[in-house]
């Protein structure tokens, strides 16, 4: 083999590498961040809400999915109540504040938590 052949086989060697190097970086590198929904969900099922405790981000819609029976959203302090929700119905509200919103069913929970309640946690 002559000089030059060498020096091109060299050539398309390394070039080939700096190809296969490239295309193993874009394929296994950065991968973009997860998209943040602007809604979130609770689901109201077995006398019971689903998550207990959400935390969302302020600005974030939530919503209440009743699956079963007759149930409400209400909350501790008056900041947002539903009308009564009857199986496949639905009830949201946008929490634009940081901070804890308690809430219960007017027909299996009450005021602070007990029995069929949840909280929404707002954060910044």
């Amino acid at each position: 083999m002559s000089m030059n052949t060498l020096k091109r086989t060299a050539q398309i060697f390394l070039l080939a590498c700096c190809c296969l190097t490239m295309l193993v970086v874009a394929r296994s590198g950065h991968k973009p961040a997860p998209t943040v929904d602007d809604a979130a969900k609770v689901t109201v099922s077995n006398v019971k809400f689903e998550p207990r405790t959400l935390t969302v981000k302020a600005g974030t819609t939530v919503t209440w999915e009743n699956k079963e029976g007759s149930h409400t959203v209400t909350s501790d302090t008056g900041a947002f109540e539903s009308e009564t929700l009857s199986a496949g119905q639905s009830f949201s509200h946008k929490f634009d504040k940081a901070g804890r919103y308690p809430y219960y069913c007017t027909f299996h929970g009450s005021k602070g938590g007990h029995d069929m309640a949840g909280v929404i946690v707002v954060t910044k």
